[in-house]
């Protein structure tokens, strides 16, 4: 049994230290994924494996921080490889994992997970599920206390007014971020907005203000180089400068800003622009030119579109996520009744160990308490015997009257010694049981606390006096035969029984030396005709 113990407790380190290895080996592979995923790197198909893992061992094991980062980095893989479908699921179990009633929160990645969908939505031109991604990505990072990422968030509101063409709510929306810029000392970030509001006055023919802007977006927004030239993805500000060139009737500046517009990839804008130019010219070989151009280019923007299957993914996951959640409460619900059953089972099965090791301690003892009984009485027995024999002997037969006299004696001393063992381990038995009640913890607590526990009050002295009369019924008895004592006198006789010293007794009676030993002088007069007190003690432990 010794050997058995030993190999499972080493089978259960063993596992321990397996599941703690198991756990730093995960910890440190998503700590990989994420910051690659920080570092902008384009997933591929060959990263599913390593997220799925990643997805199914920290559901097992997971906090709801780890929950929530490992379902929106396979988000992230599927939103890389153009399946937005997934991704979107994933986003959304994701957003479900996190836990924002805790202190320790995620908050910057959960903004982050709603920017991501936002991004899903404005692609797939569902401008409603666009705002509501966009306005929890600005609440969480409000409440993350990241202003600069919450204006930004807050700035995405413009590309959802863009797709519905509510203009008035893009300028009211990015003067209220440029505002904001201004505030925190950012004023190249303020002059980054400006392309807005110069493509809104470029529109309604405010030529001067949109000059006045583009003139501060070049100069403040770091956008461009000392030669004048943007930087690489930005060449659309081309197409709005061209634009205002052809207000001016400045056609050749305005051609070459198209052509720059061309050459940074913004193919529309560009064909868009020549077509303007060249029809402001009257050219009509190049009018048909560029309209080929533009026609062709505008067609391909609006290939790929699957709206539909976005939205009725996103419809359908609301759905499922509500029966889920029910599914998860009923089976919470059910571990926690099998639980309590397993809890109630083992407190079953401790009560009857308990019960079964009292009833055969208490069978040995009365075995024991029946062996010197049965002693006793067939000691008894030969006693009697004996006698018979010793008066039946003539008194000639001294020697054998002497011999006889002599076994009687040493029978009788048999006997004591028989009854005063029953006595000891009758009493060591009672005293025991008595201790075990609630009355004998009671009075034992307040002799272990003796003096700073106050005296037992008339209501304990009663439970007392009821107990002790059930586990000392001879005893009890023998001192109120004939109603002889009073209530003081009994107390006094039963705290006696229990080996109480003179100080505890004036404590528990709340009464002085003096009052105790009239007690004592009384009951002794009372139950032995003795005058004074100091054997009394002796007179009952002579009885009992």
């Amino acid at each position: 049994m010794k050997y058995i113990i030993h190999i499972i407790s080493v089978f259960l380190m063993a596992t321990v230290l397996a599941s703690c290895t198991d756990n730093e080996a995960m910890c440190q592979r998503l700590s990989y994924v994420s910051q690659c995923n920080r570092a902008d790197t384009v997933f591929t198909e060959a990263w599913l494996p390593t997220v799925d893992s990643l997805v199914n061992y920290f559901d097992r094991h997971g906090n709801a921080n780890e929950k929530m980062m490992t379902h929106y980095l396979k988000g992230r893989v599927h939103h890389d490889m153009g399946e937005s479908p997934i991704a979107l699921e994933c986003y959304q179990k994701a957003v479900e994992m996190a836990d924002t009633t805790r202190k320790d929160c995620d908050l910057r990645t959960l903004a982050a997970i709603y920017g991501q969908m936002a991004d899903l939505f404005h692609l797939q031109y569902l401008p409603d599920d666009e705002m509501s991604a966009i306005k929890m990505a600005e609440y969480y990072d409000w409440k993350n206390n990241d202003t600069l990422s919450a204006i930004i968030a807050y700035r995405l509101r413009t590309k959802v007014y863009h797709l519905r063409c509510d203009t008035d709510s893009m300028l009211y929306i990015t003067n209220r971020c440029i505002d904001f810029y201004h505030k925190l000392g950012h004023n190249d970030l303020a002059a980054q907005l400006l392309i807005i509001p110069i493509s809104v006055c470029l529109d309604r023919g405010q030529y001067e203000e949109a000059w006045k802007y583009m003139q501060i977006h070049e100069n403040e927004s770091g956008f461009f180089d000392k030669k004048g030239n943007i930087k690489p993805g930005k060449e659309l500000y081309y197409f709005y400068k061209g634009k205002y060139f052809l207000s001016q009737n400045k056609i050749d500046n305005a051609i070459i800003e198209f052509r720059k517009t061309l050459s940074g990839g913004f193919s529309e804008a560009g064909y868009k622009g020549l077509l303007s130019a060249y029809e402001q010219r009257h050219i009509p070989d190049s009018i048909a030119k560029y309209a080929r151009q533009y026609s062709k280019s505008n067609d391909s923007t609006f290939m790929h579109v699957n709206q539909d299957m976005i939205h009725q993914i996103s419809s359908q996951y609301i759905y499922t996520r509500q029966q889920r959640i029910a599914e998860e409460s009923k089976m919470n619900a059910t571990c926690l009744r099998l639980y309590l059953i397993f809890v109630i089972l083992i407190a079953i099965t401790i009560i009857t160990t308990c019960a079964y090791f009292i009833n055969k301690i208490r069978t040995k003892s009365m075995l024991r308490i029946n062996q010197l009984l049965n002693t006793k009485n067939e000691l008894i027995s030969m006693l009697d015997e004996k006698q018979v024999q010793i008066e039946s002997i003539n008194e000639v037969n001294t020697k054998i009257l002497e011999t006889q006299l002599k076994e009687q004696k040493q029978l009788r001393t048999e006997i004591e010694y028989l009854n005063e063992e029953l006595e000891k381990f009758s009493n060591s038995e009672m005293e025991k049981a008595f201790s075990k009640t609630t009355m004998g913890q009671l009075f034992q607590t307040i002799r272990d606390n003796y003096p700073k526990l106050a005296p037992p009050s008339s209501m304990d002295w009663i439970r007392f006096t009821k107990s002790f009369r059930e586990h000392f019924s001879l005893y009890y008895k023998f001192i109120t035969d004939g109603n002889r004592l009073s209530k003081d006198q009994l107390k006094v006789c039963m705290m006696i029984r229990l080996n109480f010293h003179e100080y505890e007794m004036v404590h528990f009676m709340n009464v002085d030396n003096q009052r105790i030993n009239r007690v004592k002088q009384q009951i002794n007069k009372k139950l032995f005709g003795e005058m004074n007190s100091s054997n009394l003690r002796k007179n009952l432990k002579r009885h009992f």
